[in-house]
């Protein structure tokens, strides 16, 4: 990608909406071979090629990427998918982009098993050069003479691969998948207690326990002390 910004939309649509073999073509255009993946219900560690004894098989974590995106829409063929947002932090090479989506359980009748949820997912992004079929060139296949001036060597372009995913969903969100059947409304029920707890806690306790720390323990309690 030259502009990842722009770009990831088309490379996200790719993956989840689109043909197979616009999958694999995107996870080889996009995606470095030893990419990783990390998802609240799977995770792709990061390696390069390996190739399988007594075989003529050679497997990388980009491919083990593709089997689990090629599963995804198997489970959910009719996939809706709206990008909100993308921001690209060029410091960290971190590109955040937040989407909502509709997951639909393709074997389960008029569509009972849905999960409307929305998510963050963070990819991180490595610049490289690249030769004319826009691939990562591997500098150590390509060694500088050593009388050769770098001023007057023409210096291949550049473009953005993605190094690694990790997809970020509130709990609330990732329970949808799971359970749809009102899951997530049992844990904002939950959230709503603790913020419960979290008052009675401050009106009943926070005396106690400040006396606690400073007579007994001798420990500072400036943070919890009351505002003069």
């Amino acid at each position: 990608m030259e502009y990842p910004e722009i770009e990831v939309g088309s490379v996200i649509r790719s993956l989840t909406q689109y043909s197979r073999e616009q999958q694999r073509l995107a996870l080889e255009d996009y995606y470095l071979p030893n990419a990783y993946f990390v998802h609240p219900f799977c995770r792709v560690p990061s390696f390069g090629n390996y190739s399988i004894p007594f075989t003529n098989t050679v497997v990388n974590s980009r491919r083990f990427l593709f089997f689990v995106y090629q599963w995804y829409r198997i489970l959910s063929p009719e996939i809706k998918l709206d990008i909100n947002s993308t921001s690209f932090d060029k410091k960290t090479n971190l590109l955040y982009v937040t989407l909502h989506q509709t997951f639909t359980l393709w074997i389960v009748p008029f569509s009972l098993w849905q999960a409307n949820v929305k998510l963050v997912t963070v990819l991180e992004l490595e610049r490289l050069p690249v030769d004319k079929n826009h691939k990562p060139i591997n500098d150590r296949e390509t060694p500088v003479p050593a009388d050769d001036d770098l001023r007057l060597t023409h210096q291949p372009p550049k473009l953005y691969f993605i190094k690694g995913q990790e997809d970020h969903y509130h709990v609330e969100d990732f329970l949808k998948f799971i359970a749809p059947w009102g899951a997530s409304l049992l844990w904002k029920a939950w959230q709503l207690y603790a913020t419960f707890v979290c008052m009675v806690g401050v009106a009943l306790l926070r005396i106690p326990i400040l006396l606690f720390r400073e007579r007994v323990l001798g420990l500072d309690s400036s943070a919890i002390k009351k505002m003069q």
